[in-house]
């Protein structure tokens, strides 16, 4: 019993005690884990605050709204920021507005400067420090060699500054070029005890400029102003900027304006010291918050938003416009479709970036807006930004004078720094700019020049490296090359008389007697043919053995090329129908062709010695056009110049290349197969694709004008001109060719990937259009009845796409068959409709005038499918 008693009592008193020290232990360990977790919340939001990096965005950026990637566009007008400074101590001085922060140096490589009526750029900046030594003496230095003063024990912080500042050890490290740059302020070299000293002061001692042009140049003076010195000290320069307070980053290093002397609060002075600016008196840039105001594309202006709900558009469209933009209105179609004529000029008001529409107000001219001023929407199709009065936000601008008679009165009435500026933005139906005295003012449009397009016109010649280097990275000169350029002919080496022989007598019966005369132009070989086809040397000159020479007949199966049929189509007596719809006869889609006069590459010639093995290779290419070209590829070669082929090209259903016509002439050149054909695309003047230019380039990785591997480059034992031309139907003229354009691919499948494309459509069925009517008029030698003919086919079935793109069907959507467009697809823009709606009747004409019938009922439509 006591035991029992004794026991109960002993479970009774350890169960209590327990619970008692667990209680103690979760108190503890609570308050442990509460601190843990406190104080890792708190490293979280510091790692978050360090973390949450702002999109930086400039003066002119484009952006579109994040919930609306395929909306309209913004344009941003400004931007408010302020900062978090990091000083080397490592305090932080927050929220301070980045108007108040100031370069580290005045002046920086790649600055534009002006000196009088000169402006130049900044190449390099030449430090005049201030130091203190060790032993009390006191010099300034003139840097002109980093190397010449070194941080002392630079660590991690002094190897990021790229300048001397303030507080900051040096050593002097080359004494002997030191002391013949420096000026002793107390002692001297010969009383110097150390190397090692303070910097007291730092800043630009000599500034060394490249200068650009001056103002009598501009003006076309008599009396030109002699060039400046390169190098100047800063007092002579005055720095011509924009939006330094909007440029600042992340990292950046700055100074605070002196805020007592700016008649800023007492508290934010206050604010200052208790921070300290250290002995550096320098600032890092910890953390950026901006704000920024946008001008959409309908002229409304978003003021103060947050830069993370929107998004930069790096790929702008060549139909967007902003409001106060200058445009020049195209004329819908001229007599050459190679040669768009521009009529009016007017002042761009208000853009529907869905619809492709654009409310212009017309009239302007040299002397304002004139006449009857009139606003009219009209499609963004018909309009061109204004070449001349176009410039880039922060571009350097010069001020014109109105003619040469006033160039002497100008220049004595006009302030240089108000000659010079950057330009701000369109305003009001001129244009802002900053004159470099830091004034802001409106100019008509045609009183400024960008400085870039002025040196073209000024000086052909290079201006400078620096400049060069600035201004290559802004042009694109692809469009501009010209392949295979008949002007630059290319002259064979005439010594291969091997080589031809064995050609000859290789081919003797497999080509008429043109291919042999070509031969004989091309190397300078006379001969003549015997009855048997055979070559009849007219000299005794010993032909050099060659295996080309041992072909037999098994090996040369093809037949002769037959020349083109030039019998006109007779006429059908017993229909009431123009002759030109007589059923078409057949157009062949290979055929040889006697002449080829208008070819581009007629007076290109082989830049070396003709390969052996050329002539069989043309012979095999020509073999495969004959046998394998699908129905809608046609190609003529030339008997006179088997070098030469000329391939047409009809566009596929389902693109906005639909029924028309593109045409290619091709040169073998001397090295072929080794080196891939040249081909040129007749232009017309139109940029319709992304690989084919206005000059006539194509630009595909299989001509090796533009970068592949694989099976995308020129196989010389694998690849033919078949291949090239099935490239350009399915590769180039495709039903998204906006996408062909270098790097667009990744824009596949996003929103503003697709509108840019259904504008891209929308914009080459139009140019497509215009190319019909170019080639109606002058058509490509040898293919005129093919022209005709197609025309005849396809003029109802094209015009009858036309009317369903007037009633709202998307370009490309319908089918070979004329199958109505679903649902799925959307409606084209009204721009679009717009444009066609002009376009339209001058095709007609066009055709009608060609005696085509354009009606659908025509018997003829759709025959060549």
């Amino acid at each position: 019993m006591d035991l029992f008693m004794i026991d109960s009592d002993t479970d009774e008193y350890t169960e209590s005690s327990d619970s008692e020290e667990l209680e103690e232990r979760e108190t503890i360990f609570s308050g442990h884990a509460q601190d843990i977790l406190t104080s890792l919340d708190e490293s979280i939001l510091k790692i978050d605050d360090f973390l949450s990096f702002e999109r930086g965005f400039s003066h002119g950026d484009i952006v579109s709204h994040i919930s609306d990637p395929s909306g309209q566009l913004g344009r941003v007008v400004d931007i408010d920021m302020v900062v978090d400074l990091e000083s080397q101590s490592g305090k932080v001085l927050r929220d301070v507005n980045s108007k108040r922060l100031v370069r580290v140096r005045s002046f920086m490589a790649g600055d534009y400067v002006i000196m009088g009526s000169w402006i130049g750029r900044v190449n390099q900046v030449i430090d005049l420090v201030k130091v203190v030594f060790n032993d009390g003496t006191k010099c300034e230095i003139l840097v002109k060699d980093p190397d010449m003063l070194v941080p002392v024990m630079p660590g991690w912080y002094e190897e990021m500054i790229q300048f001397y500042y303030p507080g900051q050890r040096v050593r002097m490290k080359n004494a002997s070029t030191g002391s013949k740059t420096a000026k002793w302020l107390c002692g001297d070299w010969g009383t110097k005890n150390s190397n090692e000293g303070t910097v007291c002061s730092a800043e630009a001692g000599l500034v060394q400029v490249y200068w650009i042009s001056s103002l009598s140049r501009v003006w076309g003076s008599c009396k030109t102003d002699p060039t400046p010195s390169s190098l100047q000290e800063p007092k002579n320069l005055t720095l011509l900027s924009c939006f330094q307070d909007a440029n600042w980053q992340l990292g950046d290093w700055c100074t605070l304006l002196d805020m007592a002397s700016a008649g800023a609060p007492k508290s934010s002075v206050k604010m200052v010291k208790n921070y300290g600016q250290g002995s550096s008196g320098i600032f890092t840039i910890s953390k950026t918050r901006t704000t920024i105001d946008v001008l959409w594309q309908n002229g409304l202006v978003s003021v103060g938003m947050d830069p993370r709900t929107v998004a930069p558009i790096s790929n702008l469209g060549d139909h967007d416009f902003w409001p106060e933009q200058f445009v020049l209105e195209k004329a819908i179609a001229s007599e050459e479709a190679c040669t768009p004529k521009f009529q009016r000029v007017g002042v761009v008001k208000k853009v529907d970036a869905l619809e492709r529409t654009v409310k212009v107000k017309w009239g302007r001219n040299q002397g304002g807006f004139v006449g009857d001023v009139k606003e009219e929407t009209v499609s963004a199709y018909e309009l061109v930004e204004h070449p001349d009065f176009s410039f880039c936000v922060g571009e350097v601008v010069v001020r014109l004078v109105p003619s040469l008679d006033k160039v002497e009165e100008a220049k004595s009435g006009f302030d240089s720094l108000l000659c010079f500026g950057n330009f701000v933005g369109h305003k009001e139906g001129g244009v802002e700019v900053k004159w470099a005295n830091g004034v802001l003012s409106k100019v008509d449009p045609f009183e400024i020049c960008g400085l870039e397009r002025l040196l073209d016109i000024v000086s052909p010649q290079p201006v400078s490296e620096v400049i060069t280097n600035a201004t290559d990275s802004t042009r694109f000169t692809d469009e501009q090359e010209d392949q295979g350029s008949p002007d630059d002919p290319k002259i064979l080496d005439e010594s291969s008389y091997d080589c031809v022989e064995s050609l000859r007598k290789a081919t003797a019966r497999l080509f008429p007697k043109a291919a042999f005369d070509f031969l004989s132009d091309l190397f300078g070989r006379p001969h003549v043919l015997n009855h048997s086809g055979m070559v009849k040397e007219e000299t005794n000159n010993q032909v050099v053995g060659s295996t080309e020479r041992q072909l037999d007949a098994n090996e040369t199966t093809k037949p002769e090329p037959k020349k083109l049929q030039k019998e006109a189509a007779k006429p059908n007596e017993t229909s009431d129908l123009p002759v030109i719809y007589a059923k078409p006869r057949e157009f062949k889609r290979f055929d040889v062709i006697d002449e080829c006069t208008d070819h581009y590459f007629t007076n290109q010639t082989g830049s070396s010695l003709v390969k052996k093995g050329w002539l069989k290779k043309i012979q095999q290419e020509w073999s495969i056009l004959e046998n394998n070209l699908p129905e809608s590829i046609y190609v003529r070669a030339c008997e006179e110049r088997m070098d030469l082929l000329r391939a047409c090209i009809i566009g596929a259903a389902g693109t906005p290349y639909h029924d028309g016509l593109f045409f290619f002439d091709i040169f073998f050149p001397a090295d072929y197969p080794h080196e891939p054909p040249l081909v040129h695309y007749h232009s017309g003047g139109l940029r319709l694709n992304p690989n084919l230019y206005e000059s006539g380039k194509v630009c595909l990785s299989l001509l090796n004008t533009w970068t592949g591997s694989g099976t995308e480059v020129w196989d010389p034992k694998s690849s033919t001109v078949l291949q090239v031309l099935l490239s350009l139907q399915a590769l180039v003229l495709n039903e998204k060719p906006y996408f062909n354009e270098a790097g667009y691919d990744k824009q596949v499948g996003r929103a503003d990937g697709e509108k840019n494309s259904v504008t891209y459509n929308e914009n080459a069925f139009l140019l497509s259009c215009k190319s019909m009517m170019y080639l109606i008029q002058k058509p490509p030698k040898h293919f005129e009845d093919f022209i005709r003919e197609h025309f005849t086919c396809h003029a109802p079935r094209l015009i009858t796409a036309c009317k369903a793109y007037l009633d709202g069907a998307q370009v490309g959507s319908l089918c070979k068959n004329e199958e109505p467009f679903g649902a799925c697809h959307k409606s084209c823009s009204t721009g679009f409709k717009l444009m066609l709606a002009k376009l339209l009747p001058k095709l007609v004409s066009t055709f009608t005038e060609m005696g085509i019938d354009c009606n659908p009922s025509n018997p003829l439509a759709h025959v060549s499918g």
